[in-house]
């Protein structure tokens, strides 16, 4: 498309457009019932106060402040308390000196346990197996 076709369809579509505004303000139906984009042409209000009609009565959406409204005395209210939970004096006290021998034996335990328990339920089933024979 040439610059001078584009530039006659921009200047077709703005006189639509002029003419459509002009027959809304006039409210004449039948040529906005004509209208070649199937919109009512969006008027905005730079430099005036819109009409009262299209003004919205919404409330503004509930902002950042309110939300956290109090948040920093929640966040001292938890510091403080886990501060004095930590001071506990249970949990000052010293640990036995053989502490880190028994985690590492309550794991070796539990996998020797488990090879007891099946020696065990084998031993009985042998047993079991040469009774009836």
């Amino acid at each position: 498309m040439s610059m001078e076709a584009a530039a006659a369809v921009r200047k077709a579509r703005i006189h639509a457009l002029r003419s459509l505004r002009e027959a809304e303000e006039a409210g004449d139906q039948a040529a906005i019932a004509a209208n070649a984009f199937g919109a009512v042409v969006k008027q905005s209000f730079r430099q005036s106060e819109p009409p009262a009609s299209l003004v919205s009565t919404h409330k503004p959406p509930e902002t950042v402040e309110k939300e956290v409204d109090g948040l920093q005395e929640r966040v001292i209210e938890n510091d403080r308390a886990k501060q004095a939970e930590d001071l506990d004096l249970m949990n000052i006290a010293p640990r036995k000196p053989n502490w880190d021998l028994r985690r590492d034996l309550e794991q070796r335990l539990q996998q020797l346990d488990a090879r007891t328990k099946a020696a065990i339920h084998t031993l009985i089933g042998t047993y079991i197996l040469s009774s009836h024979t």
